[in-house]
């Protein structure tokens, strides 16, 4: 695997890849290669994949929830 030197990076860029990295659970090296491979194409992050597979089985799903149906179980305790 190689390994990527990047000079001269601005301190303001560096805090904000740090504090993503710090939310999603990740290293600054590993946050950057996601965002790379994000932004070159090259595969979907577990996120993105479990993204995709919840939009899916949610268009197969027949019935969605309307305001009106919402509106019954809230009227009936089930929210």
């Amino acid at each position: 695997m190689a390994n990527l030197t990047v000079k001269d990076l601005p301190d303001s860029l560096y805090e904000k890849l740090k504090s993503q990295a710090h939310a999603n659970r990740r290293s600054i090296a590993s946050e950057v290669t996601v965002l790379l491979e994000r932004a070159l194409g090259e595969r979907a992050t577990p996120e993105e994949e479990l993204l995709q597979r919840a939009k899916r089985l949610r268009d197969r799903t027949p019935t969605r929830l309307t305001e009106e149906k919402r509106r019954e179980a809230l009227r009936r305790g089930r929210a």
